[in-house]
C-alpha cells in the first residue's frame, strides 16, 4: 500500500507545524518568570481574596521587564525556599525578616532588591500609659502586655529583642503575655488600667490615633521600632539565569516611573523597588540577636 504524495506532504506539514508550536510553548514556558510570595503577607485575608490581591503582579512583571510572569503563593518561608531550590520558582518575595531568617538555613540566598511601601513603614511601638513614658524597659517588669493576633512576625521579634531587659524573654519578664483579637479595645484597657502595655504596628496605633485623637492622649511610646524593611525579593544564583535576574532588576527598579506600573503597584501597595543597601545583610544579623545575658 503506497501514500500518495500529497498525504505525505500534509502529513508532515502537520508534524512540523506540532513540532513548532510544542516549541514555542515549551520556550514561551522556560521564559516564564515564576514568583514566589509567602502567606504572611496576607495574614487577615481568605486566601481567595490574597490571590485577588496578588493579580497586579504579574502584569507590573511583564510591563517592565518584557517577560511574562506567574506569582503563586507559600504557606511559609521554608516552603518558598524549597520550591527556589527546585527551580520552580525563581524569585521569592519575603517579608525583611523571613528574609533574614531563611538566610540563617539557606546563606546562599541573595537579596536583589527592596519593596518598599513609603506610606506605612515598618515600626512597632510599645504603648503605655503616659506616666509610664520616659521610664526603661525594666519598669514593665511583672506587668501584663497584650500582643495582638494580627502582629506581623518583624514586630513580634522586634517585641522579644527588645521589649525586654537581658537574660529574659517575654514570658519571664512580663506577669502575663495576653493575645487579644483587636488592637484598639486593648489600647482603651490600657487607659481603663485593665492592661499595662500593648504591642502595636504604626498602621494600627496611627488608625487610634485619627480615630480616638483626645483619649489617645493619654498614651505613648515607652519604646519605638526602627523601621524595617517591609519586603525583599530574593533568589538563588544558582537556580535562576542571570538574563532573568538582570531584567527584572533593570526593569522593576524603575516600575514607579512607568505610570502604568505605577498604578498596578498601587494595588499591591509597593511605592517603589530599590537597591539592597550595602549593610543590609549585617543589619539583619543584628536585628535577630538577642539581647545579652545580664551581667
Amino acid at each position: 500500500m503506497h501514500l500518495s504524495a500529497k498525504p505525505l506532504t500534509a502529513f508532515a506539514i502537520l508534524c512540523l507545524s506540532t513540532l513548532t508550536i510544542t516549541g514555542q510553548v515549551q520556550a514561551a514556558k522556560e521564559d516564564t518568570l515564576k514568583v514566589g510570595i509567602t502567606r504572611n503577607f496576607f495574614l487577615n485575608f481568605s486566601e481567595t481574596i490574597a490571590k485577588l490581591v496578588m493579580q497586579p503582579f504579574p502584569e507590573v512583571v511583564k510591563q517592565q521587564t518584557g517577560l511574562p510572569g506567574e506569582i503563586a503563593m507559600s504557606p511559609d518561608s521554608n516552603e518558598l525556599c524549597e520550591r527556589m531550590l527546585k527551580g520552580d520558582t525563581h524569585l521569592g518575595v519575603f517579608q525583611g525578616i523571613e528574609f533574614h531568617w531563611a538566610c540563617l538555613k539557606h546563606p546562599e540566598l541573595k537579596p536583589l532588591m527592596l519593596a518598599v511601601n513609603e506610606k506605612t513603614p515598618l515600626k512597632a511601638y510599645l504603648i503605655v500609659r503616659k506616666d509610664e513614658v520616659g521610664k526603661p524597659v525594666a519598669s514593665m517588669a511583672g506587668k501584663s502586655l497584650a500582643i495582638p493576633s494580627q502582629t506581623r512576625p518583624f514586630a513580634r521579634l522586634w517585641m522579644e529583642r527588645r521589649g525586654v531587659v537581658p537574660g529574659k524573654d517575654l514570658k519571664s519578664h512580663y506577669g502575663r503575655v495576653i493575645p487579644v483579637n483587636d488592637s484598639e479595645e486593648a489600647l482603651d484597657d490600657v487607659i481603663a488600667n485593665r492592661l499595662d502595655a500593648v504591642l502595636v504596628e504604626k498602621a494600627s496605633w496611627d488608625r487610634y490615633k485619627r480615630l480616638k485623637p483626645s483619649t489617645s492622649e493619654n498614651l505613648g511610646m515607652l519604646i519605638e521600632s526602627e523601621t524595617f524593611p517591609s519586603t525583599v525579593i530574593a533568589y538563588f544564583p544558582t537556580k535562576v539565569q542571570p538574563t532573568h535576574v538582570d531584567k527584572f532588576r533593570s526593569g522593576m527598579l524603575t516600575a514607579d516611573k512607568n505610570p502604568t506600573s505605577q498604578r498596578l503597584l498601587q494595588l499591591v501597595k509597593i511605592s517603589s523597588f530599590e537597591p539592597v543597601p550595602a549593610d543590609f545583610i549585617a543589619e539583619g544579623k543584628e536585628l535577630l540577636s538577642p539581647p545579652a545575658a545580664a551581667k
